[in-house]
């Protein structure tokens, strides 16, 4: 569920990781490189081609994201911001190797940034950083009132801009076959999960302004589409409760590393 468009800053926190410099002293050299991170993972959106994100070496994209600073910017990367899915997508990379890249990419845009596992204060920072993101975003979600979209509105509105055409890797409308795994998983899992990014989605397809409860019923509406007999859980406060205890353990699970 994501509107790819120009306000993806903080995406550039994976996006600009091609130039490889030496690593400093007492940094693990057994953890993967910005620029192998940069290549298996971020080069899909951020390097050259038609989606609109800041590329390589793009310094008035980073000017703002510099000026934030290195503890900030990472940890806010980590956890997903706007545009920008958890881990930039890439659920195996450790916090550490996460931090290589956003301090790989600056560099590349003129900060002097260190790698951050070499500095076990700037590591705490990032750490304290990013639990104090997670009780923002969780309070955030829960002051979202209720627009009283209906599922296909917000279909319309907001996800048919991957969703429609499979972008990144998005389960396409109406394709069963896209969306069979993820129906197996559950409407609990899959809404909560999509809400607070997977994979290459951000959190809440990259919009803000809704409310959890339009956001579930924008997946029962797809999921519904696909084969799928889920009902609008905004009619059922079991299923709500459901789908926001596992919120809080996907918030939770995100940002262990």
């Amino acid at each position: 569920m994501t509107n790819r468009n120009g306000n993806t800053l903080i995406s550039a926190a994976l996006a600009t990781l091609t130039l490889l410099g030496s690593m400093p002293a007492g940094a693990d050299s057994k953890l993967k490189s910005g620029r192998q991170v940069y290549r298996s993972l971020c080069v899909q959106c951020h390097g050259p081609g038609p989606i609109d994100a800041p590329k390589l070496g793009d310094r008035k994209a980073w000017a703002p994201l510099i000026a934030e600073g290195q503890a900030v910017v990472t940890a806010h990367g980590w956890v997903g911001v706007r545009e920008m899915p958890p881990r930039g997508g890439g659920h195996d990379l450790s916090l550490e190797e996460f931090g290589r890249a956003v301090a790989h990419m600056a560099r590349a845009s003129g900060a002097a940034w260190s790698e951050p596992d070499s500095d076990a204060t700037l590591m705490a920072a990032i750490r304290t950083e990013v639990q104090a993101r997670i009780a923002e975003l969780e309070a955030k979600a829960r002051n979202v009132a209720d627009g009283g979209r209906t599922g296909e509105a917000v279909y319309r509105s907001v996800c048919t801009h991957c969703h429609e055409a499979g972008v990144a890797g998005a389960p396409r409308f109406g394709n069963r076959k896209d969306w069979k795994p993820l129906i197996d998983e559950g409407q609990h899992v899959i809404t909560a999960h999509g809400w607070v990014g997977l994979r290459a989605m951000p959190p809440r397809g990259g919009h803000p302004e809704l409310s959890l409860e339009e956001f579930a019923r924008a997946v029962s509406f797809m999921a519904g589409a696909a084969g799928a007999d889920w009902i609008d859980p905004t009619g059922d406060s079991a299923l709500m409760a459901r789908i926001r205890e596992e919120e809080a353990e996907r918030r939770t699970e995100l940002a262990e590393d």
